[in-house]
């Protein structure tokens, strides 16, 4: 009989656990081989302005975080950061890139981008929607 474990909430909790426990899920999930990459867009200080994170596992590429800095956005900086990622998708062997975004903050941009909406949850934050996107290659 296993011991009894203890359950604690922790506010924040530790980096090195939280690397711990995606490791895990990664390992259970056969994901080990999984790689990431970035494209960022930088200024003439070399600060980070825009970009998009990335993960490739398989065939799959999964954009995990996009982000443009205010005075870029409406310049066409969001377009140019997904067509970059979507070429290394392909030249990393990807037929699909999924992510998940809130309609609070990117309303409309997938759609235009030839994303597909494949789920949607409601109400997630308050008065939004949360919806994951998919685009075959």
């Amino acid at each position: 009989m296993p011991s009894p474990v203890r359950l604690v909430v922790e506010d924040p909790p530790d980096p090195d656990d939280l690397a711990l426990l995606e490791a895990a899920v990664e390992a259970a999930a056969g994901a080990g081989d999984a790689r990431e990459f970035a494209v960022l867009a930088r200024d003439e200080h070399a600060r980070m302005v825009a970009g998009v994170s990335a993960l490739v596992w398989g065939r799959c590429c999964e954009l995990q975080a996009m982000w443009v800095d205010p005075p870029l956005r409406g310049r066409g900086t969001a377009r140019a950061l997904m067509a970059a990622a979507e070429a290394e998708a392909r030249r990393r062997g990807c037929g699909v890139v999924l992510l998940q975004a809130y309609d609070l903050v990117a309303a409309g941009l997938y759609g235009r981008l030839g994303y597909e909406t494949v789920a949607v949850v409601e109400g997630c934050p308050d008065g939004s929607a949360r919806r994951w996107f998919r685009k075959v290659l």
